[in-house]
């Protein structure tokens, strides 16, 4: 269920660490609903958890979550080197921030593409977006074109397209 604070401008800030805890279904869920969670929803071809690493996934989910929060101009879909993950992960924070989304995000672990770390990092995302959007995991929101969102992106046109939406699939990142 959604969790409301006394902000109301929006309903949806809460303190997530209170609300997804290590022992919540949320981290039993298993690596192939992760993976189809983000391919379905933001339209990705993803085949490994660990390439969510550079953090890319995390920030247009949370633009989707929370619309405007995130500038998809800077975000860097096609970052190979640690300090353009960090980049990533800065505008991740800095949404997470104005929106009051309590949730520590240990960048140092994340960025190293290890399965485990990420794979419980994408499996809170998955719980907060379930927990806040109030649509099914699969369903969109009204007019929201993944495909055009990432393309705003350094790399974006050429990010794995799962091709559900507008544009075609192409390249790899």
């Amino acid at each position: 269920g959604r969790v409301e604070t006394a902000d109301r401008k929006n309903p949806v800030t809460m303190s997530t660490d209170a609300v997804v805890g290590m022992m919540d279904g949320a981290y039993f869920v298993s690596r192939n609903e992760i993976l189809s969670f983000f391919n379905g929803l933001l339209d990705l071809n993803l085949t490994k958890i660990e390439e969510t690493a550079s953090g890319a996934v995390a920030c247009q989910l949370t633009e989707y979550i929370f619309p405007g929060s995130i500038p998809m101009s800077k975000v860097n879909w096609g970052a190979k080197a640690s300090h353009e993950y960090v980049a990533n992960y800065k505008l991740l924070q800095s949404a997470f921030r104005k929106h009051k989304v309590q949730r520590y995000v240990d960048v140092d672990k994340l960025i190293r593409g290890k399965y485990q770390d990420n794979l419980e990092f994408c499996q809170w995302l998955k719980a907060f977006h379930d927990q806040t959007s109030g649509l099914l995991s699969a369903e969109r929101r009204d007019g929201y074109d993944p495909a055009a969102a990432r393309a705003k992106g350094k790399g974006g046109k050429a990010a794995k397209s799962g091709g559900r939406g507008k544009a075609p699939a192409t390249g790899r990142f």
